[in-house]
């Protein structure tokens, strides 16, 4: 949230008469062009991280040769997080 943002904004029923005012909206248009360009805008995007295991392989080798972070900063968080290993 940019501190130029009201917190109303961002509260569930604000939400929820945005969403239906811009389905009513798009209900309501019959130009093929404004339909096809709010379709491009909500198409959703393929789940990120999802991967095979041998591209996981191949990210975790990269992501440790990065040198990011260090072991202990990651035994760090995942106790932090008490996350099993």
């Amino acid at each position: 949230m940019n501190a130029s943002e009201p917190a109303i904004a961002y509260q569930h029923r604000q939400l929820q008469m945005l969403r239906d005012r811009l389905k009513s909206t798009i209900d309501s248009t019959n130009d093929q062009e404004k339909l096809q360009a709010c379709l491009d805008i909500l198409e959703i995007p393929p789940m990120p991280c999802i991967y095979t295991d041998e591209e996981f392989t191949h990210e975790l080798a990269y992501s440790e040769a990065s040198g990011n972070a260090t072991p202990q900063e990651v035994n760090t968080f995942l106790d932090r997080w008490k996350v099993l290993r």
